[in-house]
């Protein structure tokens, strides 16, 4: 599990493909501090698990299934990407609750100031809601405007600063992981005929 409070930026500096894969590497500083193979590390919203690692980067395998969700293809190499390690229990949770599993991607469309206008298929906007949690690129955003397959995240001067959406432009790409909370509100109401407030109780909310 992560937060979505990005640690650093780093940048992809190799991308292999395999028969079934593509192994990455990562340029990276902070993440590298306690590192160990097995390590889970969200890079740009996508949680991979540290293969090999230099004092300079990681490695990590990305399977097919994955790169099909995401925005990870060779355009990514020598791209800025945010980093974070996966959290420790007891620590304070600054963000949201991030999987680092991807529900699919997005696309730039306006970017006024600190404000960025996202759009996105149906099948992902249907979870996203003015006021809720998203994570763009593994980083926890508030959700300022949200209208059909459109949504907007407004950015403060420090996120703008510690990620790479200072480097986003137009027509960029991005990685979307909604909320969880929502696929599981769906999951438990797909038999019930009314949701009330007892039956949110009764199933933990």
């Amino acid at each position: 599990m992560f937060t979505g409070i990005s640690e650093e930026i780093g940048e992809v500096v190799g991308f292999t493909q395999k028969s079934d894969h593509v192994t990455i590497e990562v340029k990276a500083d902070k993440v590298l501090e306690d590192i160990k193979k097995g390590d889970s590390i969200m890079t740009d919203g996508v949680c991979l698990t540290v293969t090999s690692f230099t004092d300079k980067s990681y490695t990590a395998d990305i399977m097919n299934e994955s790169l099909k969700v995401t925005k990870f293809d060779r355009s990514i190499l020598l791209k800025k990407v945010n980093l974070e390690r996966a959290m420790r229990i007891g620590s304070r949770l600054d963000g949201h609750v991030v999987q680092g599993h991807v529900d699919g991607l997005g696309n730039i469309i306006a970017i006024n100031k600190n404000v960025y206008r996202i759009k996105t298929t149906r099948d992902i906007s249907k979870y996203i809601v003015k006021k809720g949690s998203v994570a763009i690129d593994g980083i926890s955003l508030t959700v300022s405007m949200a209208d059909k397959d459109i949504f907007e995240v407004s950015l403060i001067p420090e996120t703008l600063e510690a990620t790479n959406f200072k480097h986003k432009k137009i027509n960029d790409q991005v990685n979307i992981e909604t909320d969880i909370i929502g696929r599981y509100i769906e999951k438990l109401t797909e038999d019930k005929e009314r949701v009330d407030k007892n039956f949110l109780l009764e199933n933990g909310f």
